[in-house]
């Protein structure tokens, strides 16, 4: 069995290798390759409904006070908003319209885009900016007016979010990266908004509504091409866990797709004869044998193993143990619901038969999550593994902010290492104007600085009671 699974290993290494000098050798006009088979059709799933229930949070350790280096990130933020209200991708390379090459210089094109504005709103949240307080409380009101805009023009269906194309994000990351930042940005802005939050929770039903009757049976999203783009699932993963966390009500389908999607990520699972959860020939990357789109579609795939990884381990697994205790999080709310229905007296034993299998759906989550955060808390002691690529761009910072609010759950000293090896690092990185630079692929310097203030910041991710919460095994007398 040992000499099979290296042998395996072996060839996935060497198709890695072959698909990737196709890749480069490619021309940049020649016809991408032929799409494999289209992914499972998920069942059709109802609209999201969101209501205005109000949701209170707590952070899991005490958080820190705002340092130089991140009050200097926040400015540098803050001073480039662009008279819409939004973010750019902050200079850099883009995908022209012509054979979609790189387009590159000084006078390239930049205008404003949701799927940066959103991340650097997020950025700016977390800081403790809101619309309506904080000290940058009119640029949270600018951007988010112009999110709401965005959305409000987009079509009610499709996962097509933004008229803006041929950015790095959309390029690197998926093609439908936009509309998984903008709902994350609005599930946690809800209860938030101030005068805008009727307008926040219409966007936050249509964006959500969009992800949901999207996903694939196996967890991922078609045609979402690109280098990396297990990463844009992850954010999907992301905000559907999060929305679910602040009082959204979200069919148990989604979150069952999204947990075994996340635990495959991790666990290595390479589909090899057909898609696997989440992932596979034509389902993240987009063509054959995770080859992407090709340079036609935007970029590498994820070389070789059909995870949509662009090979990196860091990408893969830091998605996987991230939404894994992501989705996590968010049943753990039905468990508490489930343990009050079981105390109730006036439940039905139908009602009651209901919550003690939630209770041991949750049981069983717990376990697999266990023993992918044992191994992050192992991984992330290998420098290898934290190189990433080699060097950090925008991927890096988003796999290190996966990492951090899943090791932030159970704190410690796994986490405090983590934080203070990412503070470091991360300081020494900074730009003199309080910016961060990718050295690869995401190069823009507004995603890239949102993506290292988020993680610079990530001890102030909100987390509600039931997530915080000691683990609860069901008791003896709820199994009879």
């Amino acid at each position: 069995m040992n000499r099979l699974c290296h042998s395996l290993l072996a060839l996935t290494g060497l198709l890695a290798i072959v698909s990737l000098g196709a890749q480069f050798l490619r021309a940049e006009n020649a016809p991408a390759p032929e799409l494999a088979p289209a992914p499972h059709a998920a069942k059709p799933l109802a609209a999201v409904t969101v209501t205005d229930s109000k949701v209170e949070t707590k952070f899991a350790v005490k958080p820190k006070e705002l340092s130089e280096t991140v009050k200097k990130g926040l400015a540098y933020l803050a001073a480039n908003q662009q008279k819409d209200g939004g973010w750019n991708q902050g200079g850099g390379w883009r995908v022209g319209t012509n054979g979609n090459a790189r387009v590159e210089g000084s006078n390239v094109v930049d205008p404003s885009d949701i799927g940066n504005s959103s991340l650097v709103m997020l950025a700016l949240l977390r800081a403790g900016n809101t619309p309506v307080e904080g000290q940058y409380k009119e640029a949270m009101a600018k951007g988010l007016t112009f999110v709401l805009a965005q959305v409000e023009k987009s079509d009610s269906s499709s996962l097509a979010i933004s008229d803006v194309k041929g950015t790095q994000l959309q390029s690197k990351i998926g093609q439908y990266v936009d509309v998984f930042l903008t709902a994350l940005i609005l599930a946690e802005l809800k209860g938030k908004a101030g005068s805008k939050e009727k307008e926040l929770v219409a966007a936050l039903e249509k964006t959500m509504t969009k992800i949901v009757k999207n996903q694939t049976a196996e967890g991922g999203f078609a045609n979402n091409g690109g280098w990396a783009p297990i990463l844009s699932v992850g954010l999907a993963n992301k905000s559907i866990a999060r929305a679910r966390q602040n009082g959204v009500a979200i069919d148990n389908r989604v979150l069952e797709r999204a947990f075994a999607q996340s635990q495959a990520s991790a666990n290595g699972v390479v589909a090899m004869g057909k898609p696997g959860p989440g992932m596979g020939r034509g389902v993240m990357a987009g063509g054959m044998m995770g080859m992407g789109g090709g340079i036609g579609g935007g970029g590498l795939g994820g070389a070789g193993a059909g995870f949509g990884d662009a090979g990196v381990s860091l990408y893969r697994f830091g998605q996987g143990a991230g939404n894994s205790q992501d989705i996590v999080n968010a049943l753990k709310i039905d468990g508490e619901k489930a343990r009050q229905v079981l105390k109730d007296a006036k439940a039905t034993e139908k009602e009651k038969e209901d919550a003690k299998k939630k209770l041991e759906e949750l049981k069983n989550a717990e376990g697999d999550n266990t023993k992918v955060q044992e191994q992050l808390r192992t991984n992330v002691k290998n420098d290898g593994f934290t190189a990433g690529f080699g060097s950090n761009g925008g991927e890096e910072f988003l796999s290190f902010l996966n990492i951090s609010e899943s090791l932030l759950v159970k704190g410690g000293k796994d986490w405090e290492d983590w934080d203070a090896k990412m503070a470091k690092g991360l300081e020494k990185a900074q730009d003199k104007e309080g910016s961060w630079s990718g050295q690869h692929c995401i190069t823009g310097k507004t995603f890239c600085t949102a993506g290292a203030l988020l993680v610079l910041l990530a001890d102030r991710t909100p987390f509600t009671a039931e997530v915080l919460a000691k683990p609860e095994r069901i008791p003896t007398e709820e199994k009879k």
